[in-house]
């Protein structure tokens, strides 16, 4: 590793001296292995707060994977007093039509027997005034004799 290009340099071309000349080179692991003491030290007094962070996202998924779990349960339970909700509407409607027809029903049956007791009565009515022309007529008659 070049110090001084901070490249890593191979070590054939280390020994060539075209590569990096003149400047101060180091074993790549020596290098290495003082940036992962540099990472170490500028972590660790930040570790609590790293390890704080994951435990706040431990918790964070734990919720969502509840508050997923939660939302499709309300949902299944929608969906099956939307399922329920239509049965009874259906159901109330099915019923509305059959009394409706029913009451139809009772109105032709009432309309047919007041149109057959008129008719009776119409037919007694019209006797009755033959009957009073008659025995009219007869009176008249009566009184012509007289």
């Amino acid at each position: 590793f070049c110090t001084t290009c901070s490249k890593v340099v191979c070590t054939d071309c280390k020994e060539d001296k075209r590569f990096c000349k003149g400047h101060t080179t180091v074993f790549a692991a020596e290098v290495a292995e003082k940036k992962r003491k540099e990472a170490t030290t500028t972590v660790q007094p930040h570790q609590k707060l790293v390890d704080a962070t994951r435990e706040l996202l431990s918790v964070s998924e734990k919720r969502q994977h509840e508050s997923r779990a939660a939302t499709q349960a309300a949902l299944r339970e929608l969906g099956t007093a939307e399922a329920r909700l239509h049965s009874a509407i259906t159901d109330k409607f099915k019923q509305l039509r059959k009394t409706v027809r029913d009451l139809a029903q009772a109105r032709d049956t009432a309309i047919e027997e007041a149109l057959h007791t008129t008719t009776a009565h119409l037919g007694q009515l019209t006797t009755a005034v033959k009957l009073l022309a008659s025995i009219s007529n007869e009176r008249d008659d009566q009184r012509v004799l007289d």
